[in-house]
């Protein structure tokens, strides 16, 4: 009786060497393969170019190269050379334009920006006896200030007091009173520093302001 069990026959293992060899059993011949060149694919010559103009242009506008006005921006964000070449807006500082200024900042409030005053409190400037008369009593009413009424084209106003502006500097004095006197249709002729200082200088010991009496003996000074 034979036995079911069929027996396990050992695996026939070659040599290594022989493995390697072409006589062997298990030896299977590989072509030969030939070696791969990549290729690279060339890029079209005006791709170049354009690519090259859009780098100068992008760089020139931060290296500043003058390329003509508004051609580029002054780097990001920033304006173009006609906006940026022009600069700030001169600054008017003749006497009228700062006596201008230092007008509606201190005076317009009584006076008003017409210097038409208000009716029975604050005296006109316009036409004024004041403003046109003597530039000596003008710069005395400015640096000591008047109390008590005063009469103008005929008409009385208040009897609140006209503050003293002496803190203010000769400069801007003349200023204002070089403005008031030659606007609104008034035609009265500068005021200069100097003049200003002249009449700080004789005053210097005052410290009331002044009526409508004492201003009246100063109308006739030059």
């Amino acid at each position: 009786m034979s036995d079911p069990t069929p027996k396990k026959r050992p695996a026939k293992f070659l040599a290594p060497d022989l493995a390697l060899r072409p006589d062997a059993s298990d030896f299977v011949e590989q072509p030969e393969l030939s070696v791969i060149t990549p290729t690279r694919e060339t890029l079209p010559v005006w791709l170049y170019l354009v690519c090259g103009f859009a780098l100068f242009l992008a760089g020139s506008s931060y290296a500043g190269l003058d390329l003509g006005p508004g051609y580029y921006d002054q780097g990001m964000g920033g304006a173009s050379e006609a906006t940026a070449s022009a600069g700030p807006a001169p600054v008017d500082t003749s006497p009228m334009a700062v006596g201008k200024s230092l007008y509606n900042n201190n005076c317009a409030n009584c006076h008003q920006a017409s210097g038409a005053g208000q009716p029975g409190s604050y005296p006109p400037m316009v036409g004024s006896e004041w403003v046109l008369g003597s530039k000596p009593m003008l710069a005395s009413i400015l640096l000591d200030g008047v109390a008590g009424p005063l009469s103008v084209h005929g008409g009385e106003f208040g009897s609140n007091v006209m503050p003293a502006w002496s803190q203010m500097p000769n400069e801007n004095l003349a200023a204002i009173m070089t403005y008031i006197r030659g606007t609104w249709g008034n035609t009265g002729d500068a005021v200069t520093p100097d003049e200003v200082a002249a009449a700080r200088t004789k005053d210097a010991s005052r410290t009331q302001p002044w009526a409508e009496t004492d201003l009246m003996k100063m109308k006739s000074e030059k």
